[in-house]
């Protein structure tokens, strides 16, 4: 039988609403984990990204990561080494931020949504760098699959470390890569966190499993078995499920991550 993991869902998960009500709804759900967006909150409720960490905790659930902003992500590829310096800049800094707060993990983006950089040597020279500070540190960093699917194999294969892993979006997995498994396949021991949604084979929909297309058996099939993190999902509501209540549409995702749950529990 596998482990029994944890079940979490990213704190913005569609409705607009305080932080603080979104996590208490989380909470009340039945979920034990979270993550946060490292961005300030603006209109209509305001609240400081430093602010989050605790307001988690205090709410008595796990904060499992952070995901910081992925705007110029591709600057990580650039041949322009003041250029790359601008992203590790960044992304130092945001590990600091970890360190501080006490966040054990930072997602991030390789690429950003429409401009896809092959990989090359300057970002590997790049990664290899945070990878040094996040090491310093004790942070994990955890880099995303997005629509390119060739960078975050070329990273793992090239930098053995406990503190560089990946983030398995399904989402993103099942629009770049459809059937192909050779992320989770080859890669699985360094798998260490996760974002669930599914979608129509035509868009990031981060709609709830079972609400797309994807295949959720045979993703169980392929799931590495010494997974020991959360099962997350990053979803968002359909438009029909707008018109219901959070506390409705929660109570609907908690058992949705719960049947991809079995299903793992049934092929481990």
């Amino acid at each position: 039988m596998r482990h029994q993991y944890p079940l979490g869902i990213f704190s913005w998960f569609g409705f607009v609403l305080p932080f603080q009500e979104r996590l208490r709804l989380i909470k009340e759900a039945g979920f034990t984990a979270t993550s946060i967006w490292w961005e300030d909150e603006d209109t209509p409720w305001q609240i400081k990204k430093e602010s989050m960490p605790q307001l988690v905790r205090d709410t008595g659930l796990v904060l499992e990561n952070l995901h910081v902003p992925y705007n110029n992500s591709n600057e990580l590829w650039s041949e322009h080494e003041s250029v790359r310096f601008e992203f590790l800049q960044r992304h130092t800094r945001w590990l600091y931020d970890c360190a501080n707060y006490h966040i054990p993990m930072m997602v991030m983006h390789l690429t950003e949504e429409v401009n896809h950089s092959a990989p090359n040597g300057y970002g590997l020279k790049s990664m290899l760098e945070l990878v040094k500070v996040a090491e310093e540190l004790g942070v994990i960093i955890a880099i995303e699959n997005t629509r390119r699917s060739d960078n975050v194999p070329y990273l793992l294969s090239k930098i053995r470390s406990n503190y560089l892993g990946f983030c398995y979006d399904s989402s993103h997995h099942f629009l770049s890569d459809k059937q192909d498994f050779s992320l989770l396949v080859n890669f699985g021991d360094r798998l260490v966190t996760t974002h669930l949604s599914d979608n129509d084979g035509l868009a990031d929909r981060h709609w709830l499993p079972g609400h797309g297309i994807i295949d959720w058996a045979m993703v169980a099939q392929r799931f590495p078995t010494g997974y020991r993190g959360v099962l997350t999902l990053e979803a968002y509501p359909m438009a029909e499920e707008r018109e219901e209540s959070p506390q409705v549409y929660l109570k609907r995702a908690y058992q949705k991550v719960k049947n991809v749950q079995d299903l793992l529990e049934r092929e481990g």
